[in-house]
């Protein structure tokens, strides 16, 4: 089983450009994020306070509302697509942290709902075609496990 730590899955593969929007100004938001993976571009725009939108190539593809803050973990490759983690920080005493995965390289891009112990722990490991994410639950309850393939999130662990 490979281990890929956010670094190595971004080294080469994928370019990012940071922007901040200007305050008080009449032109549309400005991108947060913008990353290449493949031959698609993703972009984070903060739409307002707690709404950022995710887009593939211009087109928006999922909208948060709800989180604090909405961040890019990281893109790795599974074959002929790409896997994008997000981290959804909620702000919440309960639940805290969120993720969510956006795979680009099929037909449509496909958004995974949110998933997590609600620790911000994430661990990535890709074996095969199948890319699982590890953490810590809450209270020392062992280790939690999500897996993703085909285009489905399912709990593994």
């Amino acid at each position: 089983m490979r281990v890929h730590s956010v670094c190595a899955a971004v080294v080469g593969s994928l370019s990012i450009a940071f922007g901040i929007a200007g305050a008080g100004s009449a032109v549309a938001a400005e991108p947060r994020l913008m990353a290449a993976l493949g031959n698609t571009v993703l972009t984070m725009t903060d739409i307002g306070p707690k709404h950022t939108q995710v887009s593939v190539n211009d087109k928006p593809v999922f909208e948060d509302k709800e989180s604090d803050m909405l961040s890019f973990v990281g893109a790795y490759s599974l074959k002929d697509r790409w896997i994008a983690l997000f981290q959804a920080d909620t702000g919440a005493k309960d639940c805290p942290t969120r993720f969510r995965i956006l795979e680009v390289g099929g037909p449509q891009p496909l958004v995974s709902y949110p998933f997590g112990s609600c620790s911000d722990a994430a661990q990535v490991t890709i074996d095969n075609d199948v890319l699982t994410i590890s953490m810590p639950q809450p209270g020392g309850g062992g280790e939690a496990a999500w897996t993703y393939r085909n285009g489905r999130i399912g709990r593994s662990k």
